[in-house]
């Protein structure tokens, strides 16, 4: 996946395999010269979710008491991570759902153990699908109190359906960053329309190629919103986004590489910063 800024040249190596996924973000200078490497899986999972709350923090009329993470890696991890480091005075109720138990134990193991004790005024919870005969109503409990939902699955049947939001009608931040695929939806149409049948989106033409859920609903770019444009438009780069009366604010995210360079770059240089990482003369 190479990409350019102008200055600097990105390059992201990623192999699949039975074991998993791994990767490696190159960045070279302008000169052409490797100017450093980055394990690719944490700052991709960074730059999602900061690409995630480029609109959510502009999106200052919607309440974020109660945050929903769909999803167990380090993509909800760092949902939740800036969600609470940004308002640390607003979130009450973090939750953390999955299908699988054994990824939901080690979440609360490593990340959510560490995060109650940073921030001991939140209440954590977790719920897996898995072995959990009540699952479907507890879900359906979480997401009805939901102010925010961050949905980081790659998901080939919606996490939820649209009525369960309905249970307790208010108007919510729903975040979209882990299905990738046109087979791949994680949540259903209704509920991808719900934001006054406009999405905001990191790409129209990778959104509309790629996200399953865009795909199915068959939306144009007509009704897509490119964070890009919103950004750039006089005003907001500061400002808040308006949200109509009874629409929930959508954002789906498939990922851009230069979005791994900016992000890395910018690692590079506080790592120089503050003497990590291991320097490698040569190069």
């Amino acid at each position: 996946m190479p990409v350019s800024d102008t200055v600097s040249t990105g390059i992201k190596v990623v192999t699949a395999s039975p074991t998993g996924i791994q990767g490696v973000i190159n960045i070279f200078n302008p000169e052409g010269r490797l100017q450093g490497l980055l394990a690719a899986a944490e700052v991709t999972a960074f730059r999602t979710a900061l690409a995630t709350m480029t609109l959510f923090v502009r999106c200052t009329t919607l309440r974020k008491d109660n945050v929903l993470v769909l999803g167990s890696g380090r993509q909800a991890e760092w949902h939740a991570r800036l969600a609470l480091l940004l308002y640390p005075d607003q979130v009450r109720r973090v939750t953390f759902v999955n299908r699988g138990a054994k990824r939901l134990a080690e979440m609360e193991r490593d990340v959510v153990s560490e995060l109650r004790a940073t921030y001991s005024a939140v209440d954590f919870v977790t719920l897996a699908k898995e072995g959990v005969a009540d699952y479907e109503q507890r879900l359906g409990v979480e997401l009805a109190v939901a102010d925010v939902i961050f949905s980081c699955t790659p998901a080939t049947v919606p996490n939820f359906e649209f009525k369960a939001l309905q249970a307790n009608p208010k108007q919510r931040f729903i975040s979209l960053i882990g299905s990738y695929r046109p087979n791949m939806h994680e949540i259903d149409t209704e509920t991808l329309l719900s934001g006054g049948g406009k999405v905001y989106v990191d790409s129209k033409s990778a959104c509309l190629e790629e996200a399953g859920e865009l795909i199915t609903a068959g939306l144009g770019e007509e009704q897509l919103i490119e964070m890009g444009d919103l950004l750039g438009a006089e005003g907001i780069a500061e400002g808040t986004v308006n949200v109509p009366a009874g629409c929930n604010v959508v954002y789906k995210c498939v990922g851009m590489g230069l979005m791994d360079l900016v992000v890395g770059k910018k690692v590079l240089d506080v790592g120089v910063e503050m003497g990590l990482g291991t320097h490698v003369d040569g190069f």
